[in-house]
């Protein structure tokens, strides 16, 4: 291995090392970049290792070694010093163990040495979907199916990784008995394949179950969308690498409205237009059909195929008997498990300084935190060892960032103060210094070494402190009470890399807790597998809250603007969620799932009004501002109920799940704030179990229950939510902005025209949108073809898009053709506005082809007015589009351009009043194929 590695890198000119620290290699490569990108894609391809991941990369003012050798390939080679060991090994042990729980695009990310938390959201097109699993909440409602809800869940993982990711997608989230996914706009056809093959893998798995196996009974229903999205990063202190967007809201309306017409599989009209025509002859159309959020219909499209009906799913899983069936992943009650083994899934810490002093004065142990990781190194304890109680020597590692540089001084007066203080605890270690990163290593007696370690986290000459590190100790490694050193260039020079790996283990630890649940986490961190986590049964205080009338709100702001809302609202609801001692489950878009411990009821509410104070807050800062997030609010609701809480999926893919009944219901609570004008619903359950001032004079009954369990809300006018006010907030929002909008335009022309702004107005080309008028050509403005493809270019800079390569093209060739065949050329309907700015040169065009391009009544007005300067203009066709009601746009273009002859509407929706009155206009006979007489 070392002959030919030496022989292959000398010839590629690359320099380095190979250090091996069983069962992992660390490697530093030296090169061009041509060089290092051709090296790593044979190293990644090596079926000796997986998973390598770039821990450090960047540019090099020379070159540290002088050539790649393997002669101190074994860290004992390289450094004697105990820290730097542990975080090597402790480093490669995190990556792999939390590869499987980051999201996949933050996964990429961390390969590549990146931190997700730092990248710049990135526009993309993209197909969307939601596959549910039918009737999911039933089986979690059924009593004799609770312990195969893991092995339910973990088949249903499994198939939609196989199956998605095999097909070129990628999932972006697992939510309660549902995926969603997404696949590159030129994956269309694979993604609706990839979703009849899991219907497909569905019903062989059904077939193969025994008796009693509840993997019987399971169906999928997917919806699918195609739209404009945004891939960035929601959050701060529990953050979700995802796709934000109206799009993807539309998708989940898909997917809802097909359960309505028991179809296996629906997709909108958008998804049908990246077809290919043989897959569009397979197509039968679903109609028109309203959907929530939104004004106007959606169509839908299926496959022939069987009907797919909730009622008849429902009924076998009620009549199922699970019988003696005993599942692969039992779950097994929470309370029933012996502390050693059981999991941590709440954290009992007190996080807000108000709830620290209360627990002071009430006289219990002044912080619990200490309880907390006892608790958790107990966990790393073997049974065999767990009666070595508060004696237990353990050691514990953390690494941390220095608040400013420390000199010799600064370390010498550390190092003073904890050998005194550790020698009276029976505690050793040490601390190493590296460019501005401690490492530091504690141990002694688990009792001892915690509640120093509290201590020392707490101490503000260092700032993002995370343990790497915790486990019981057979002897000692260090013989002195404490030791501090700084790293020397003798260090270094052995192993130069040590800072960069240093620093990526600190973002590593922080993306893990960031993006990783917490009961993984706290399991990880105390040395545990995370494979051995048992799935439980537990009764907790469930938490859902989203933003109000979030569809209208999002359908007309641009995509920065959603992900500026969401990740605001999201900010502020972890930070409260976490304060008050609950955990996160999920991040939806604009919705935050958490849950409370049992006897976290008070907590849960008082987070509810901290998040509904906080919308307040923020209305209220941009009220003087045309901003978003001035018409933010929303409703939260509260549930109580028994989940179930188990790792689901290989280990390409695991999520760790909260699913139960409460989870489902949870949603219809807070879907209830809406109907009763309360920001905070709670079910009755949840208000037995509030502290006495709390219930008797904080709540009031709600008009409406939820499955017929009592609702109550929270009393207060702070606590009102009003729905009409806050929809004429948001219609008034976007009214006003685009008045100013329309008003910047009109001085614009004027500006560029020399006329007075007073005449902007009256001297507008095109008159009122929609009208009638004809078109006056402005003589100051020179319309050119050859400029149609740099004002392309310029038209989607000003919208913060790469241009698409394709459109480009074509505007350069109808520069010298009167033929412009467009169809099926859009990726979007985000590209039609710079587009039609672009067309509006193209004076010379005879024909154009506007088919499959997304045009409906919120851009058919644009593409009017680009072609009337066209007096050549004689096919315009708009075949297999959205829709258009606003024919009369068409018929000002029909009376302008007396050249025309044919308006091509083949497979478009029209509404039928006016398309009679467009078939009987004197100026077209006919829709499609129609001559002037």
């Amino acid at each position: 291995m070392a002959h030919v590695a030496t022989l292959r890198n000398m010839e590629i000119g690359v320099s380095g090392f190979l250090l091996y620290s069983a069962p992992f290699f660390f490697q530093v490569i030296e090169g061009t970049d041509e060089d290092l990108d051709f090296l790593f894609a044979k190293i990644g391809a090596d079926p000796r290792h997986e998973r390598c991941i770039v821990l450090a990369n960047g540019p090099c003012t020379g070159r540290l070694y002088g050539d790649w050798h393997m002669k101190d390939s074994h860290i004992e080679n390289i450094t004697s010093h105990p820290a730097i060991k542990t975080i090597l090994y402790q480093i490669a042990r995190s990556f792999s163990s939390m590869w499987s729980y980051l999201p996949k695009n933050a996964a990429n990310l961390l390969l590549l040495g990146k931190n997700p938390n730092k990248q710049t959201p990135e526009p993309t097109s993209v197909v969307v979907t939601f596959i549910y699993l039918v009737e999911f909440s039933s089986i979690l409602a059924h009593p004799g199916l609770t312990e195969q809800v893991a092995d339910v869940l973990s088949h249903f993982v499994d198939i939609c990784v196989r199956n998605i990711e095999g097909s070129g997608g990628a999932i972006a989230k697992f939510i309660t008995g549902i995926t969603m996914a997404y696949w590159p706009i030129n994956r269309a056809e694979d993604a609706l394949l990839a979703l009849q093959q899991i219907n497909e893998d569905l019903a062989q798995l059904r077939s193969q179950q025994p008796p009693g196996s509840a993997l019987s009974l399971m169906y999928g229903r997917a919806g699918v969308h195609y739209g404009r999205a945004l891939l960035c990063n929601a959050g701060v202190r529990k953050s979700d690498f995802t796709l934000l967007g109206d799009c993807i809201n539309t998708a989940s309306r898909v997917t809802s409205l097909a359960t309505q017409l028991k179809s296996p599989l629906l997709f909108s009209f958008e998804v049908r237009c990246l077809l290919g025509d043989d897959m569009r002859d397979e197509l039968e159309s679903a109609g028109m059909h309203k959907v929530k959020g939104r004004d106007k219909p959606v169509a839908v499209y299926q496959f022939p195929c069987e009907p797919l009906d909730n009622d008849m799913v429902r009924a076998k899983i009620e009549a199922f008997n699970p019988g003696r069936y005993r599942a692969q992943f039992p779950v097994v009650p929470y309370d029933s498990l012996h502390g050693v083994h059981k999991p941590p899934i709440f954290d009992d810490s007190p996080k807000d300084p108000l709830a620290t002093r209360i627990a002071q004065a009430a006289g219990e142990r002044k912080d619990s935190l200490i309880d907390r990781l006892i608790m958790i190194s107990n966990l790393a304890i073997p049974a065999s060892m767990a009666g070595g109680g508060n004696n237990q020597l353990i050691t514990l590692t953390y690494i941390s960032h220095a608040v400013k540089p420390m000199s010799r001084l600064d370390l010498a007066a550390i190092n003073r103060n904890a050998v005194r203080r550790n020698a009276a605890s029976k505690i050793t270690g040490t601390l190493l210094y590296v460019n501005g990163l401690f490492v530091g290593t504690l141990e002694g007696p688990k009792d001892a070494v915690l509640t120093l370690y509290n201590k020392v986290r707490r101490d503000a000459r260092h700032e993002d402190v995370v343990t790497v590190h915790l486990a019981p100790l057979d002897e000692r490694v260090y013989d002195v009470p404490f030791s501090v050193t700084a790293a020397t260039d003798s260090m270094l020079s052995k192993f130069p890399p040590l800072q960069d790996v240093l620093s990526q283990l600190a973002k590593s630890f922080i993306s893990l807790e960031t993006y990783v649940p917490s009961t993984v986490v706290r399991w990880l961190t105390a040395g545990n597998n995370p494979r051995g986590l048992h799935a439980v049964s537990t009764e907790v205080v469930m938490f859902a809250t989203d933003i109000c009338s979030f569809t209208p709100l999002s359908e007309n702001c641009s995509l920065v603007e959603v992900w500026l809302i969401c990740n605001t609202f999201i900010d502020a609801c972890t930070h409260s969620i976490c304060n008050k001692g609950g955990e996160v489950i999920k991040l939806i878009g604009d919705c935050v799932t958490a849950y409370f411990p049992p006897d976290g009821a008070d907590a849960a509410v008082l987070a509810c009004q901290e998040v509904v104070t906080f919308c307040a807050q923020l209305r209220e800062a941009f009220e003087e501002v045309l901003d978003c997030r001035s018409v933010v609010a929303c409703g939260v609701g509260l549930d109580y109920g028994q989940v179930v809480m188990a790792q689901c999926g290989s280990e390409g893919m695991t999520e760790y799940v909260v699913a139960g009944e409460v989870s489902a219901r949870v949603m219809e609570v807070e879907a209830l704030t809406r109907d009763v004008a309360r920001a905070i619903v709670v079910t009755e359950p949840v208000a037995d179990r509030l502290s006495p001032a709390m219930r008797d004079n904080g709540i009031i009954p709600c008009s409406q229950g939820v499955d017929g369990i009592p609702c109550y809300g929270i009393l207060g006018e702070e606590w009102e939510l009003d729905i009409p006010t806050i929809k004429a907030n948001i219609k008034r929002f976007h009214a006003t902005r685009a008045e100013i909008a329309r008003q910047k335009e009109e001085e614009a022309a004027a500006a560029e025209a020399g006329k007075p702004k007073a005449k902007a107005r009256a001297d507008s080309r095109f008159g009122p949108r929609g009208s009638v008028n004809s078109y006056c050509p402005d003589p100051n403005e020179v319309l050119d073809p050859r400029m149609a493809e740099d004002v392309f270019v310029e038209a989607c800079a000003a919208r913060g898009d790469a241009p698409n390569l394709a459109l480009k093209a074509k505007m350069r060739q109808a520069a010298n053709d009167d033929r412009l065949d467009l169809a099926r050329a859009l990726q979007g309907p985000h590209e039609l506005s710079p587009l039609t700015t672009a067309l509006k040169q193209l004076c010379h065009l005879r024909s154009l082809n506007m088919s499959d391009n997304f045009i409906d009544d919120n851009n058919v007005v644009d593409l009017v007015e680009a072609c009337l300067p066209m007096e050549n203009l004689q096919v315009l066709d708009l075949s297999n589009n959205p829709g258009i009601t606003k024919i009369i746009a068409l018929k000002r273009l029909v009376k302008h351009n007396v050249q025309i002859r044919e308006i091509n509407l083949n497979g478009t929706r029209v509404a039928p009043t006016e398309q009679r009155k467009l078939q009987s206009s004197i100026n077209v006979n006919r829709l499609c194929a129609s001559e002037k007489r």
